[in-house]
């Protein structure tokens, strides 16, 4: 995934499944300067994390 498209998702009213590492997880927002997105999953939701957006694929 690249950023443009993370923030898409972000934006959007619709649901759309982002996976890490086969485990679906929610945005939040991105870093550009570090082409990172903030996300957590629904299981661990006070767990938030920063990834790679190269690492995030759509399902």
């Amino acid at each position: 995934m690249n950023i443009s498209r993370a923030q898409q998702i972000i934006e959007s009213e619709k649901e759309i499944e982002v996976l890490h590492n086969g485990t679906p997880v929610w945005l939040q927002s991105v870093d550009e300067s570090k082409q990172t997105a903030r996300a957590y999953t629904r299981q661990q939701p006070d767990n938030e994390m920063d990834i790679p957006v190269n690492e995030l694929h759509e399902s």
